[in-house]
């Protein structure tokens, strides 16, 4: 029986948790942190994968919700180019052990179901391919099937159909239904994640504060509701984790792919990749290049209106600052020369928002991806009998504090491949951390005298957090 359940609300901001009520009161009977951050790039995929594993996009290797590897792109939402991906990387698709594979080393057992995309959900726990607990995908990506692995969880369900009573939430109370009476009784895992992607779609085409994104709010949390209820009359003790893959902002234009690639260099042009990531882009090379090489391709991009704060991997363009800056090096193999966020503030300090992606040839009302305060920060809420109560709290938390979390909830060792901490000031019996203070500071990159980056940071127990980064400029 269950005794975590990590809940993930696609898109959600922290300051939307106040119009769900029910998340209100686990939040005021719990634990609730205030200056919770996402991983970056701010992205579902790259989220889902550090949920998994503990540890950044960079180390996992999924630093975007498309990728470019093996000469051609890689959207991470399907499974089947996941599949592809996980060939390319020797027949594994994260290069680090995940939890759920600690969990299963422990006779333990977690199942994740998602409604958003099948490939987010696999992400969450791609070792149920090898069969370490499973996955359950609702949202059909034009399938006629739900995705689910291991092959024995998914000859269950046959028959069963995602959203047959149809309307925007129907694949999140089939869900929820299925996890009460089926995930529960017959798989019995001890940690259960459910993400919930129906929030992101809405914002995406409508924008934050619309009428449709309100009313999903309440949707969602009235299904939540109900889940937690039913968990809990069957497992009483069961403590519930509460979060978003990443914040969400309004655009103030739209960049076109086109356009960006246009900014490089016609000589090196066909030996670069541009792969937009709605808030972000990733800069590949298809070959290996000099270094005068990438420092060119760099400073096209770095000079391009578009561009905001510009994390790189080698160069020496000024106003550049590291990828290691995110503890997110990349890895060695895949090419990937930067990242770069599509924000910036102009010389009157009005933000520029740009989104780079298109749904159906519309333009998107809001999206994520970038390194801005909006993106970056997200909900994280504890509540269960092993956690306190009434309790908020200022110190820094993000995406790979919780699978360390959940790992000390099941008594278990923290593994030495999860970079997060143990969130032991939210512990009813915690210990540490009390007395210590947030250490800020920050790095400063300069283009010239009215052009510079800047990007914020937080160290506490041994770690260092990225809060947010943004590029002032002409």
């Amino acid at each position: 029986m269950a005794s975590t359940l990590l809940i993930v609300i696609d898109g959600l901001r922290a300051t939307d948790v106040p119009k769900m009520p029910f998340l209100t009161e686990l939040a005021r009977s719990g634990v609730s942190y205030r200056e919770a951050r996402s991983v970056a790039p701010s992205l579902t995929r790259p989220a889902a994968a550090s949920l998994a594993t503990g540890a950044p996009p960079g180390t996992t290797g999924i630093t975007g919700n498309h990728l470019w590897a093996g000469g051609q792109p890689i959207d991470t939402g399907r499974p089947h180019q996941l599949a592809l991906l996980r060939s390319l990387r020797g027949n594994r698709l994260l290069p680090v052990p995940t939890l759920s594979e600690h969990l299963s080393g422990h006779s333990r057992r977690l199942v994740a179901v998602g409604t958003g995309s099948n490939g987010c959900t696999l992400l969450l726990n791609p070792a149920a391919v090898d069969g370490h607990g499973a996955v359950i995908g609702a949202h059909p990506f034009g399938e006629d099937a739900f995705y689910a692995q291991p092959e024995d969880v998914r000859s269950q369900l046959v028959g069963s159909t995602p959203g047959a009573s149809g309307g925007p939430f129907s694949e999140l109370d089939w869900a929820v239904d299925l996890i009460a009476d089926y995930v529960m009784p017959e798989v019995g895992p001890d940690v259960l994640v459910l993400w919930s992607g129906e929030l992101d779609d809405i914002q995406h085409d409508n924008g934050i504060g619309s009428p449709a994104g309100e009313d999903a709010l309440g949707e969602i949390d009235s299904r939540l509701r109900r889940l937690a209820d039913r968990i809990r009359a069957r497992s009483p003790h069961t403590d519930i984790i509460v979060t978003a893959d990443h914040g969400f902002s309004n655009a103030t234009h739209t960049v076109d792919v086109a356009d960006m690639a246009s900014v490089l260099p016609a000589s090196l042009s066909e030996d670069i990749q541009l792969v937009d990531n709605n808030g972000g882009l990733l800069v590949y090379a298809r070959r290996r290049l000099s270094a005068e090489e990438v420092d060119a391709v760099l400073d096209a991009v770095m000079s391009a209106d578009w561009s905001g704060p510009t994390f790189a991997v080698d160069c020496a363009v000024p106003g550049t600052l590291s990828l290691a800056d995110l503890r997110s090096s990349n890895r060695s193999d895949d090419g990937l020369l930067a990242y770069v966020s599509l924000t910036y503030r102009d010389r009157n300090g009005d933000q520029h928002v740009g989104h780079s992606t298109q749904r159906n040839g519309t333009h998107l009302a809001g999206g994520h991806g970038s390194t801005s305060s909006a993106d970056m920060r997200i909900p994280l809420v504890l509540n269960g009998p092993s956690f306190r109560i009434g309790h908020e709290t200022h110190l820094p938390a993000d995406h790979l504090d919780v699978p360390a979390t959940i790992c000390r909830l099941v008594g278990l060792p923290v593994p030495p491949s999860m970079s997060g901490r143990v969130l032991s000031e939210a512990r009813l019996r915690g210990t540490g951390n009390t007395c210590e203070t947030p250490k800020d500071h920050h790095v400063v990159a300069e283009r010239n005298a009215t052009d510079e980056t800047m990007a914020h940071f937080q160290e506490f127990s041994g770690r260092q957090y990225f809060l947010w980064a943004e590029r002032s400029r002409p």
